[in-house]
């Protein structure tokens, strides 16, 4: 049974959090003023700040509805992919996990991984073992990431074949629609290779170095990944409707930029649009702030997109996709708490109380004294003893 302190989530410091934020608020603020100050080369970023004074707000309401929307096919893909590993994993404890990692990813110095930790410690305490946690969340990014690549695969494509309207270059086009096409051949050649294990990572010896633990671990990351991808085939074979939650949490994520550009001004084309927000997720791998935010600000221009209209859109999209979700995660959080506060006295209970049998005192042996053994003495018979000289005995007539 596992003690009650591993079951806590760590309680979010909510001053550190507001240092965090006061640094970046002050920049901007500086940054704002000195925009608008400046003019010239900087005059983009204050008519950016024009336009988002003037937008519609029935189009910044929508962004809004859609990011939800979004959160809703993440937790219903969620759902799917845990129940079929623990059956503890329901609606509602998808949710908690779902909205507290995206807090975790936002709020947390964790370097964007906070959401995936959060995650793979939920399923331990589900009951999952740490390699069943790991191949479990692998599966549901493999599914997930899925309609990311053949979003850009079929966005580029059309883009670079002319097919759809928008024009650029191929660099932009054709480039990132074959790189999807070969990470996707890629996953499937990985879910064709036969594991040469049983997919269990050997223990190493209790003493070994870090550097050891680490080959141990690389050794089977293959097996490991062609596994979660033979699960992510099973998955999209079942034909469950949750999988639509995959193309849910993408394409309504993206509608929000589609609003912002709605609100700010006149949007470009559809597959402009697509090719501009996956893209710009790819540069979100980079580990500069911003990037995210500069790579679609960059396709968007390169695509004949306005400066400002460029920049007030992703700036208001990045607003809404990061923020919206942080004080539902903080909420999500303190239900957290309590499912692992549940799961800790259901596992409690379950577990049989063995009483420990009376130990059997063994009394000590005493010495047994030898039987006594009664002997009787025995007095000398004295026989006759014939010689021969014995008178010769007379018989009467």
């Amino acid at each position: 049974m596992q003690s009650s302190h591993t079951n806590a989530l760590p309680a979010l410091d909510l001053r550190a959090l507001a240092r965090r934020a006061t640094l970046p608020a002050a920049l901007a603020v500086v940054a704002v003023v000195a925009f608008v100050v400046a003019g010239g080369p900087l005059q983009a970023f204050a008519d950016a700040l024009s336009r988002a004074l003037d937008a519609d707000p029935r189009w910044i309401a929508a962004a809004v509805v859609f990011e939800l929307l979004s959160f809703v096919g993440y937790v219903v893909l969620l759902w799917l992919v845990g129940r079929r590993a623990s059956g503890r994993l329901g609606l509602r404890e998808s949710a908690e996990v779902s909205l507290g990692g995206a807090a975790a990813t936002r709020l947390l110095p964790t370097g964007g991984v906070g959401g995936a930790a959060l995650t793979i410690w939920a399923f331990r305490r589900a009951g999952l073992d740490g390699q069943a946690a790991t191949r479990t969340l692998l599966a549901f990014l493999f599914v997930l990431y899925s309609v990311f690549l053949v979003s850009i695969a079929v966005a580029g494509g059309l883009l670079a074949l002319g097919i759809a309207p928008g024009g650029g270059p191929l660099a932009l086009t054709a480039i990132p629609a074959i790189g999807a096409v070969l990470v996707m051949a890629g996953a499937l050649a990985l879910a064709a290779r036969r594991p040469t294990t049983d997919g269990r990572v050997t223990a190493v010896a209790p003493g070994a170095s870090r550097l050891a633990r680490a080959r141990a671990a690389l050794n089977h990351v293959p097996t490991a990944v062609s596994g979660a991808v033979r699960d992510a085939v099973t998955l999209v074979r079942s034909g469950d409707p949750r999988l639509l939650g995959a193309v849910a949490w993408w394409a309504f994520d993206a509608a929000v930029l589609w609003a912002m550009l709605h609100a700010l001004g006149a949007p470009p084309s559809l597959a402009v649009i697509v090719l501009a927000y996956f893209v710009g997720q790819v540069a979100n791998t980079v580990p500069i702030p911003g990037a995210a935010s500069g790579g679609m600000v960059g396709v968007l221009l390169a695509f004949g997109v306005e400066a400002d209209l460029a920049l007030a859109s992703v700036l208001a999209y990045r607003s809404v996709a990061i923020w919206l979700p942080a004080p539902l995660g903080l909420a999500a959080l303190g239900g957290l708490r309590r499912t692992f506060a549940r799961w800790a006295e259901e596992d409690a209970a379950a577990t049989p109380v063995r009483t420990p049998r009376p130990e059997r005192v063994r009394m000590p042996v005493r010495a047994r004294r030898p039987a006594p053994v009664h002997t009787r003495r025995l007095e000398p018979v004295h026989l006759p003893i014939w010689t021969g000289h014995e008178p010769a005995v007379e018989v009467p007539a």
